[in-house]
């Protein structure tokens, strides 16, 4: 087995560090640059960090992750190589760092070593690359790791091929994680869908082969503090809405918001013992088929409301109402649903951020600050009570598409908070974050496991 010693430098300290070769190349300790350089008796993965006064968990993560990757690349790893561990020289990145920054380091080093290869039709590897840090903080990085751990569970799952991921597949997943570890799961078939109501999941799901389902996670007793709600279209062609071949090329990404819950649920039990929590995740392939929705059609959802679909490739919306229903149902003091649901979020805010939107400033302001800490990114955007009449339908109580290309995010979110009666919620809107179209310095492409590290803030005693 081989050893990697990583150290960070930042740009303050580069003309005095040890190491003078890091001044040529054009090494200036800024953020995203590395080195991989040979001690008398080791070899140094070397990571700028940038500006000292601009430190923050989130960089200190990013310069991880970005060593993680170049020595990964470096050294050539696979399942055949010799083993490549990483011994992080945690005090190089923070004087004295306290336990988020231990934290971020973790989930950085795994961020960047994370490689995912189908291997056949359904089979796959995946894998990051195995480190160890000092005896500073141990708690802080063995917290780091599971979390880093579920984050690749979620980044798995989301990058299985879709043929390889379908409803029952990611259901049944699910409950292979999450039931040893003392989460209770439900599974609600097509049968149990019809007889419950739930109008809109049953409408977007038959147009597929594969039956759509409703899974629900409980964790406590009681009453959850917090119902999760997540999106997860393992497939979404657009149905009778077709999708363009482009758009279609990343579409078994759309069940990220649920990958992302069921990988946090991994977690809860270990961070939050003793709390309740719950999460009701609609699953579905979006399918043009023989029985597809078609544009035009209403239907009856889990309040007894009734849904227009006009255009089946705002699928989303329709799935979700069902599931916040549901969700309201269990009594919980807040809501917090997560899906990619919208193009509209990422022309808006680009890849880095997920949109929010929220009827509670003090939850609003908790996700806002769960982001800054962990990355995972939110920005606040407005619930727009004056675009009603863009939801509002002539046949129906609601109408799932505004009819208007402006304020996607606002009327999509509009439209999920006439389900969440007068419990706090949180909308987040994925799109952006939830999957890299391009491999670069700092991780592969695919799957980001976006949500999982929010949720595991966010649930953190205050």
């Amino acid at each position: 087995m081989s050893t990697v010693v990583v150290r960070a430098v930042y740009e303050d300290d580069i003309d005095t560090d040890v190491f003078d070769a890091r001044r040529v190349d054009g090494f200036t300790g800024r953020i995203g640059q590395t080195r991989i350089e040979q001690s008398s008796d080791h070899i140094v993965g070397v990571t700028g960090v940038g500006a000292r006064d601009a430190s923050s968990p989130e960089r200190l993560a990013r310069a991880a992750a970005a060593i993680a990757r170049r020595v990964s690349a470096a050294f050539a790893v696979s399942e055949a190589s010799d083993p490549i561990t990483l011994e992080v020289d945690i005090d190089s990145f923070a004087a004295s760092p306290d336990d988020e920054a231990v934290v971020a380091i973790a989930r950085g080093i795994a961020w960047g070593g994370y490689r995912f290869r189908m291997t056949g039709e359904t089979t796959f590897t995946s894998r990051s690359l195995p480190a160890r840090a000092g005896a500073s903080s141990p708690d802080a990085w063995e917290r780091g790791a599971r979390i880093a751990a579920a984050v690749q569970h979620a980044r798995d799952l989301v990058n299985l091929s879709p043929s390889a991921l379908t409803p029952a597949e990611l259901a049944r997943r699910a409950r292979e994680l999450l039931e040893p570890l003392g989460v209770h799961v439900v599974i609600r078939d097509a049968a149990e869908l019809e007889d419950g109501g739930y109008g809109g999941i049953i409408a977007i799901g038959k147009g597929s082969a594969r039956p759509p389902l409703l899974l629900e996670l409980a964790l406590g007793e009681g009453p959850p503090e917090y119902a999760f709600v997540a999106k997860g279209v393992t497939f979404d062609s657009g149905g009778m809405s077709l999708k363009s071949p482009e758009a279609l090329m990343d579409m078994k990404s759309d069940m990220a918001g649920a990958a992302a819950v069921i990988a946090a649920f991994s977690l809860l039990p270990s961070l939050a013992p003793g709390r309740s929590f719950s999460d009701v995740i609609p699953i579905v392939e979006n399918m043009p088929g023989a029985h597809a929705v078609r544009p035009g059609d209403v239907v009856r959802v889990r309040n007894g409301a009734t849904l227009e679909i006009l255009d089946t490739d705002f699928e989303g919306r329709v799935i979700l109402v069902d599931a916040l229903a549901r969700a309201v149902e269990m009594g919980p003091r807040t809501i917090v649903d997560l899906a990619t649901l919208t193009y509209a979020a990422r022309n808006a805010l680009g890849d880095n951020f997920a949109a929010l939107v929220a009827t509670d400033d003090a939850l609003a302001s908790r996700l806002l600050a769960a982001g800054e800490r962990t990355g995972d990114r939110v920005w606040r955007m407005p619930l727009q009570a004056d675009l009603n009449a863009q939801i509002t339908s002539d046949i129906a109580d609601y109408k799932n598409f505004p009819g208007v290309p402006r304020a996607r995010v606002s009327t999509a979110a509009l439209l999920l908070s006439r389900f969440v009666a007068e419990v706090p919620w949180a909308h987040v809107d994925m799109a952006g974050p939830a999957f890299r179209h391009t491999a670069d310095a700092l991780g592969a492409a695919g799957g980001t496991g976006y949500g999982v590290a929010l949720i595991a803030d966010l649930i953190r005693p205050s």
